[in-house]
């Protein structure tokens, strides 16, 4: 409101202007530019006067008039009772002296402006300083009323009180201040969400993560930064509240990238309302725990591969269960363990899982990256580029189907390197990273005292199983030779008994007959107790082992002399077709009396008149010997329990000879400590050949 007027609290002066609708007591009101000007009378001075007053004093607004020299003409109630000032004491005192500092001179220009004609009027929000020193903030408009007193310009000011609305303002201000303060430097996530999850509003920290600025984030949902199956689980929650209102508090949230990486967050997310208490999105907070969780999942999975020592049945169950728990910690579609043994420099893969490549077969030592690994001692991270740097300087070769990223870490035990297991990516380069090879080469180390552990444990109870079968067949053994031994001597003491009590009742061929029988059992006899010493040596290790160069001729002819006699008594002929060049490598007495034995056999289980061949060949850097009869042969059932010591299958020969079977047990031990091998063909009433192999003396 605007008071034009040359009345200075109970003057009225008459002023021609245009006139404006209305009346006051029945008189017409003129008005200039919002100015009360009235008609020169009495009673119109009378009620303007008084309509004056009340619109000055009773406004709701601050009034002040001012000289050109800003001292102050007149206040009504509502300024004074605004800064705490009388009209007395503001007239006294400088408008400067009311004003706080920093807003005087901006003010004080402004005024001279309007008070020189500069300008007609400005507006400007400005602080006032009260009485008691508290600070009011207020809208100022001054202007030219058009009038003098005392020649003097009057200025009209017009002051409107909004300490509250810069209040809320300022504290507006200030909630928006520490808002932007926590979004920008909090290390936690914050977000706030409409209806359809996409962002409003976003921390720096959250930006930071996706690797983009903060404004790229509004509009966009966590399907374009996520893989499905985290984004999905939060677009479920966020749906959750918007629904129900109920908030998700403290929930760890698993997360999947699309280029395979996982990270782990706790979530608190909350409904978001406007002032109408409707839900019109969410907002939360999110910690990084990735770290935490992967101490807490690599703890378990320690102690889930610790326990698969005791519990895993067996090397390749305890394999299964590594991959297993190793799938909780990052991806490993595709792993492969691989064991170097010292002794024998070969390479086994006991653990062989890929996509592409079918299992590697046990090898010497290559230039692939498995067995770089070997020999650095060393982790390795290998992209393309690394690939082709390790191979343009020779140090490894291409191996199998390349694959995007390959992890190999080493396996130790008290440094040294016992193998090396590996896990690689055909599609994203990115699935492995200096983290993740930290963590393995950590994981490793424990997988190789497993791996060691498991490995003993399994040679200890392999070890106490052939020790417990070898006792248990060795009993068995033991009772069937002393069941041999005790046939024998039955039978000579029989025989003794009766040519002592009734010698001179025999004749002389019944006497020779007996004798006979005594010599035949007494050398059977003999000949099996040969055999058992030679066998029990053979355990027990007091046999001396001197392998060298033979001719194998010169062996076979020896027990050819050996046998003839035998063979001639069944008019059987023995056949050398062992050619004289052909030279092994073995121990002479060993190899003597695995063709002895077996020659024997030939010999028994012939029929008269039958024949007997011998022949040798070399094969595959063995010689391969074979002593082939055509005789009655065997049946499936005593073939499969040859050369077992818990089985009693002695049988007779053609002509009634009699046998223990303990023979064809030591040719077995005897071959197989001449680094060969034995192996039989037999058809019943056919015939059997025995083939058994030996080193060559040239290889």
């Amino acid at each position: 409101m605007y008071i034009n007027s040359r009345v200075f609290w109970g003057n009225v002066m008459a002023k021609k202007s245009r006139p404006v609708s209305g009346k006051i007591a029945g008189k017409h009101i003129l008005s200039v530019k919002g100015s009360i000007v009235l008609k020169k009378s009495e009673k119109s001075r009378f009620i303007a006067d008084s309509f004056v007053k009340a619109a000055f004093n009773f406004a709701n607004i601050g009034i002040v008039l001012l000289d050109s020299k800003r001292k102050v003409i007149r206040a009504n109630v509502y300024f004074q009772n605004l800064i705490k000032y009388t009209e007395k004491e503001l007239k006294k005192i400088a408008v400067k002296e009311i004003t706080h500092p920093d807003d005087y001179v901006n003010d004080d220009l402004l005024f001279n402006e309007v008070a020189a004609g500069k300008r007609t009027d400005y507006t400007v929000d400005k602080r006032y300083i009260a009485k008691d020193g508290s600070i009011v903030f207020a809208r100022l408009k001054v202007t030219y009323s058009g009038e003098k007193e005392n020649k003097k310009k009057v200025i009209l000011a017009i002051i409107e009180d909004i300490t509250r609305e810069k209040y809320l303002e300022n504290r507006l201000e200030t909630e928006k201040n520490y808002l932007n303060l926590l979004l920008e430097n909090m290390p936690d996530i914050i977000y706030f969400k409409d209806k359809e999850s996409r962002f409003l509003k976003v921390s720096n920290s959250l930006a930071d993560k996706h690797k983009c600025a903060v404004e790229d984030m509004y509009g966009k949902t966590d399907f374009d930064f996520f893989s499905f199956p985290h984004s999905q689980e939060a677009f479920n929650d966020e749906n959750k509240i918007l629904l129900t209102g109920i908030p998700v508090i403290d929930k760890e949230e698993k997360e999947t990238w699309p280029n395979g990486r996982v990270t782990w967050v706790s979530t608190t997310k909350m409904p978001m309302y406007n002032d109408k208490k409707e839900i019109i999105g969410t907002f939360g907070i999110s910690k990084n725990i990735t770290e935490r969780k992967k101490n807490e999942l690599t703890h378990d999975a320690l102690l889930k591969i610790s326990e698969a020592v005791f519990t895993a049945s067996d090397m390749q169950s305890m394999f299964v269960t590594i991959h297993e728990v190793l799938g909780t910690l990052m991806p490993v579609k595709n792993l492969y363990i691989a064991l170097y043994d010292e002794k024998s420099d070969l390479i086994t893969f006991p653990y062989f899982v890929d996509e592409y490549d079918p299992p590697r077969e046990t090898s010497k030592p290559r230039k692939g990256l498995t067995e770089y690994i070997l020999r650095t001692g060393k982790a390795l991270l290998v992209d393309e580029k690394t690939d082709y740097a390790l191979r343009a300087a020779g140090e490894v070769e291409a191996i199998g189907t390349p694959s995007q990223i390959w992890l190999g870490v080493p396996l130790k035990i008290s440094d040294k390197t016992i193998g090396v297991i590996v896990v690689q990516d055909y599609d994203n380069p990115l699935a492995y990273q200096e983290p993740e090879m930290h963590l393995f080469s950590f994981i490793a180390e424990q997988i190789a005292l497993v791996i060691e552990r498991k490995r003993s444990a399994v040679e200890i109870a392999r070890y106490t199983e052939e020790l417990k079968q070898l006792n248990a067949t060795k009993d068995k053994f033991f009772s069937i030779i002393a069941h041999d031994l005790k046939n024998p001597f039955v039978t000579i003491l029989g025989l003794t008994e009766l040519l002592i009590s009734d010698y001179y009742s025999y004749s002389d061929e019944e006497k020779l007959s007996y004798l006979k029988e005594l010599k035949k059992t007494s050398e059977n006899s003999h000949s099996l107790l040969q055999n058992l010493l030679q066998w029990s040596r053979s355990q027990t290790g007091f046999i001396e082992f001197h392998p060298q160069p033979l001719f194998l001729s010169v062996l076979v002819n020896q027990n050819i002399e050996l046998f003839k006699s035998m063979a001639n008594k069944k008019e059987i002929t023995l056949k050398d077709n062992v050619s004289q060049e052909i030279k092994v490598f073995a121990d002479a007495d060993m190899l003597n009396t695995i063709i002895r034995n077996l020659l024997s056999n030939a010999i028994k289980f012939s029929y008269r008149k039958g024949e007997i061949n011998i022949k040798a060949e070399k094969r595959d850097g063995m010689i391969f010997i074979s002593i082939e009869d055509n005789g009655q042969g065997m049946s499936q059932d005593t073939l499969r329990k040859l050369f077992r010591i818990d089985v009693a299958h002695s049988s007779e020969g053609t002509e009634n000879e009699t046998g223990s079977g303990l023979g064809l047990m030591l040719c077995m031990e005897f071959i197989k400590k001449n680094k060969g091998d034995i192996k039989v063909i037999s058809k019943l009433g056919k015939g059997s050949t025995f083939t058994f192999s030996i080193p060559r003396a040239d290889n």
